[in-house]
């Protein structure tokens, strides 16, 4: 099943971060426009767009799927860009939540964007 197709299981205590054999597989599945960052503890990828309204319209869109998914990204909105910072706070790490947000990004931004 790809990561955009499954739900997010909320975390209600600690999960152990995924090792780093399974982070490279799950990054490879998203594609090279995001990044590890954070010692790898941290998935991130910038979004580009033509002007702030677009960007805010996408931004938009990333928060309606974290409340979906109950899974809350940080967002930075700017002018022409929209960067995407996402990582499990109960671990301060990476879990599978974390690569399935992502995917679902993507995909969202593939939709809005036909890119």
């Amino acid at each position: 099943m790809n990561l955009k197709d499954k739900k997010c299981v909320p975390c209600s205590s600690y999960v152990p971060p995924l090792p780093m054999e399974e982070k490279k597989k799950l990054i490879a599945e998203l594609g090279s426009d995001w990044h590890l960052t954070h010692d790898d503890t941290r998935l991130k990828r910038e979004f580009k767009f033509k002007n702030f309204k677009r960007a805010l319209e996408f931004t938009n869109e990333v928060g309606r799927l974290a409340e979906i998914e109950k899974h809350h990204p940080e967002i930075h909105l700017g002018w022409g860009h929209c960067n995407i910072e996402i990582w499990t706070h109960t671990n301060n790490n990476l879990v599978e939540n974390d690569f399935i947000l992502a995917a679902k990004i993507t995909d969202s931004f593939k939709a809005l964007f036909q890119v």
